[in-house]
């Protein structure tokens, strides 16, 4: 027997072990089964390095790609970082930097602010002075708008229009593309496009829309501020600068803070005059930068 083999329930085992375990074969040591475990363990750990690897060469490659931040990484990646509130606040800042025409600081320029309404004759006689001011001076000019209205918590866009509620429309729409622009003189062939059809302002999105287009707007941005609560904010807010400002007639202009002109069925309480280049003038007298101003104030003196 000491020489035979038997073979119980499958497993093979010599003689020797059977007498040891009194006749029933001893069971298989762990070791290979440990040893099988560790073999699966080893393999996680490398494929989690690899795993790691590839991350930080995603990393590398997104940074090569000009990907150089977290949100521009995550994007690159297939995922948006930050809730709705740090988009909209990212979209406010990217508007606010594309906006400025100039590295000049805009605390620096020289503040031109218009009392107006958008379907008002007289504003857009204004306006279209001031489109040779616009084109020689916008560096170092920064624009407000302040609509002339009646303030109404119960009206859609909470105020009331002279010219109607066309009117208030055509308002939103103007202070969205100011807001939205690329820069000073995209705003202004904005305001020359939709002023030349002043009875369709306000009317529905195909004229502001063309009009935002064609002056080179991002009219995403510019469809959004329209057709949501940020338009109509800005509108509230313009509507009570004129208000604080006591303004009633359009259209009126303040350069650097102070009264300059009126246009009401014709120019009056215009003591620098009311010619482009008496208002080209007045702005680079008043600028008070450090970086240089337009070639074209070489002209007039600046202010001390």
């Amino acid at each position: 027997m000491d020489e035979s083999r038997h073979l119980l329930h499958g497993i093979k085992v010599d003689g020797d072990d059977v007498e040891k375990t009194g006749g029933y074969p001893r069971r298989p040591r762990a070791g290979g089964r440990r040893r099988g475990w560790m073999v699966v363990v080893a393999a996680i750990v490398v494929l989690a390095a690899l795993a790691v690897l590839a991350a930080i060469g995603g990393r590398h490659m997104a940074i090569h790609k000009g990907l150089d931040t977290p949100a521009a990484a995550a994007a690159a990646s297939g995922y948006q970082a930050g809730g709705a509130n740090e988009q909209e606040e990212g979209r406010e800042a990217t508007t606010t930097s594309s906006s400025s025409s100039s590295s000049i600081a805009d605390e620096k320029k020289v503040q031109v602010e218009f009392f107006v309404m958008s379907r008002c004759p007289d504003a857009v006689k204004m306006e279209q002075t001031f489109s040779r001011v616009v084109d020689a001076v916008h560096s170092i000019m920064e624009v407000q708008l302040s609509f002339i209205a009646r303030l109404d918590p119960n009206a859609t866009t909470g105020a009331v229009c002279k010219h109607g509620e066309h009117e208030c429309l055509g308002n939103i729409d103007e202070l969205c593309a100011l807001r939205h622009r690329l820069d000073l003189p995209s705003f202004w062939r904005f305001l020359g496009c939709v002023n030349s059809h002043v009875e369709d302002i306000g009317r529905g999105r195909d004229l502001a829309l063309r009009c935002a287009s064609a002056a080179g707007l991002d009219t995403a941005a510019f469809l959004a501020c329209t057709n949501q609560g940020e338009g109509r904010a800005l509108f509230r807010q313009s509507v009570e600068n004129a208000v604080f400002a006591g303004v009633e007639t359009s259209a009126t202009v303040f350069v650097a803070g102070k009264k300059r002109c009126v246009e009401d069925g014709g120019w009056r309480e215009c003591p620098g005059g009311y010619r482009p280049e008496d208002f080209i003038r007045d702005i680079c007298a008043a600028y008070k930068g450090s970086a240089p101003p337009p070639s074209i104030c070489a002209q007039y003196p600046r202010a001390v």
